[in-house]
C-alpha cells in the first residue's frame, strides 16, 4: 500500500488503511480517529451521559451550591443538565434582557 491508502489515527497513533475511517457527512474530509477509537469515544460520551442522568445533585456554576437536579434545566440537544440552576439562569436571562433593551434604545 502507498502512503495516500494509509492515515494515522490521532486517537491511537496507528498507520491503518483509509477504510477504516469515516468521511465526514457531505464533504471530502476523513475524520482524525479510526473507526475503533471514534467508537469508543461515543461509548465513553454515553456512559458519562449515563450517570449524569442518574445523580441526584448537581453543583450550580453560578451560585456554587449543591442543588437537587429538579432545580437544573434539562438540555435535549446535548443530553444533560444545564449549567446555572433555575433561578440563576432566570436572573441571567433577565439582565441579559435588559441589557439587549437597553442597547435598542440607543
Amino acid at each position: 500500500m502507498n502512503e495516500r491508502t494509509k492515515k494515522k489515527c490521532r486517537c491511537c497513533q496507528k498507520t491503518l488503511p483509509m477504510g477504516q475511517f469515516h468521511r465526514l457527512e457531505g464533504t471530502a474530509v476523513i475524520h482524525p480517529f479510526c473507526r475503533p477509537c471514534l467508537t469508543s469515544a461515543a461509548r465513553r460520551r454515553s456512559a458519562r451521559r449515563a450517570v449524569e442522568r442518574t445523580q441526584k445533585t448537581r453543583g450550580c456554576a453560578q451560585c456554587g451550591q449543591d442543588l437537587p437536579v429538579q432545580m437544573f434545566h434539562w438540555l435535549r440537544a446535548s443530553g444533560s443538565f444545564h449549567s446555572y440552576c433555575r433561578p440563576c439562569h432566570a436572573a441571567y436571562m433577565a439582565e441579559r434582557y435588559r441589557r439587549l433593551q437597553a442597547g435598542r434604545q440607543k
